[in-house]
């Protein structure tokens, strides 16, 4: 996926692109919705290539397999940790209370380790690249 930025900041090796969100907004479904839409405007943090500097605008390239793995990560696996651990609440004790008490637990421990593994799924390879200055 690439997106269009400016530069708005570089610290040491990483340059912080401020992505330009208004035109790929008008035709989403959801935009009226959207708390983006209505910041039209969102950071990210790329490794920086020679000769650029602050407020240039560039063109970024992001992983959508990364991208994907993110939302994964992040929305699947602690839905299904919360539907487990319901299930497993369900078999054990029953009723309505306990089932939720476990679904929560459970889904608080895939937070848990989700965080964990955070500095390790956040690592070089996986941030965004400039491809060209605009």
């Amino acid at each position: 996926m690439i997106e269009v930025g400016k530069i708005v900041e570089i610290k040491g090796d990483i340059a912080v692109i401020e992505l330009e969100l208004e035109g790929k907004c008008g035709g989403c479904s959801i935009a009226s919705f959207c708390e983006i839409r209505k910041e039209a405007k969102r950071s990210i943090e790329a490794h920086k290539i020679p000769g650029i500097k602050v407020g240039d605008r560039v063109k970024v390239e992001i992983q959508v397999t990364q991208l994907l793995k993110g939302v994964t990560l992040l929305f699947l696996i602690p839905a299904t940790c919360f539907v487990v651990g319901a299930a497993i609440g369900d078999m054990l004790i029953g009723g309505v209370i306990f089932p939720f008490g476990f679904g929560a637990l459970f889904l608080a421990i895939s937070f848990f380790i989700l965080h964990l593994f955070d500095k390790r799924l956040a690592e070089e390879k996986n941030k965004p690249k400039i491809i060209a200055i605009l």
